[in-house]
C-alpha cells in the first residue's frame, strides 16, 4: 500500500515531537518520506541481524585482541554461524573478517555493524522504540550477546520475533533521517544543536533502517544522503 501525502505529513509531525523533546535542531525543508515501503521479510531481517552481529563481534576481537581473534575468536564465531545457519548471509567484507583476510580499516567498518544489528533487533521487536530514539551512547554489546545466547537455533529466535509493521518502520526511519541531517549539519555549521546524538551511531542505525525499505541486499550499497 502506498503512503499518501497526508500520512507523510503526519509521520513528520510525529518525528518533530521526538526532535523537540530532545531539544535539537531540525530542517523545515527536509523531504518527507513518501513512496517507501518495507521490503524485507522477518526471515531476512533475522538472518541479517545474526550475521551482522556475529561478524561485528569478531571484528571487535580483531581490533582489540589479535591473538584471541586468531586462536579462539574465529572458531567461536564460525560455530555460531553454523549453529544458526547464517554463514551464507554474510556480506563480502564480513566474510573477509571470518576468513581472516582483512585489515584494520575493514575490521573497524564491520565492527560498527553492531549498531546496524541493534536497529534490526528493534525491527524484530526485541528493543523498545524509546530506547531506539536515544542514539547517544551506542548499544550495550554485552546485553546483545546475552540475548542471542538464550537461543539454540534459528527457528527458536524466529519464533520469538514480533516484526514491526511497515508504518512503525517508516516512522522510525523518518526519525533517523532527521537525526542524521542534524548530525551532518553540525559538522558544517558548528552552531547547529544536535544535543547528545552520536553521528556514527545514528548513521549505522539509519543504514539498517534504509536496508529494511530498500531492494538492495548489501546495506553497504545504500546511499545515506541527507
Amino acid at each position: 500500500m502506498k503512503n499518501t501525502k497526508q500520512e507523510s505529513i503526519k509521520r513528520r509531525e510525529k518525528t518533530l515531537k521526538v526532535i523537540k523533546t530532545l531539544g535539537i535542531d531540525y530542517c523545515e525543508g527536509l523531504p518527507l518520506i513518501g513512496e517507501e515501503r518495507l521490503c524485507k521479510t522477518t526471515d531476512q531481517v533475522c538472518k541479517r541481524f545474526l550475521a551482522g552481529f556475529f561478524s561485528a563481534m569478531l571484528a571487535c576481537d580483531y581490533n582489540g585482541d589479535r591473538d584471541f581473534f586468531e586462536n579462539e575468536g574465529r572458531k567461536i564465531i564460525c560455530s555460531f554461524l553454523e549453529q544458526f545457519n547464517v554463514k551464507s548471509e554474510l556480506f563480502p567484507d564480513e566474510l573477509n573478517i571470518i576468513t581472516g583476510e582483512c585489515d584494520e580499516r575493514t575490521a573497524v567498518n564491520v565492527s560498527w555493524n553492531v549498531e546496524c544489528s541493534y536497529a534490526l533487533m528493534w525491527a524484530l521487536g526485541f528493543v523498545s522504540s524509546e530506547e531506539m530514539e536515544e542514539p547517544s551512547n551506542g548499544c550495550d554489546t554485552r546485553t546483545m550477546v546475552k540475548f542471542v545466547q538464550q537461543f539454540k537455533t534459528f527457528d527458536e529466535i524466529m519464533s520469538a520475533c514480533k516484526m514491526r509493521s511497515q508504518s512503525e518502520v517508516l516512522d522510525m526511519f523518518d526519525v533517523y533521517y532527521n537525526f542524521h541531517w542534524v548530525c551532518v549539519d553540525k559538522r558544517i555549521n558548528p552552531s547547529t544543536n544536535c544535543g547528545n546524538l552520536n553521528e556514527e551511531v545514528v548513521m549505522e542505525r539509519r543504514k539498517a533502517l534504509e536496508w529494511l525499505i530498500s531492494e538492495e541486499q548489501d546495506w553497504n550499497e545504500i546511499s545515506l544522503d541527507t
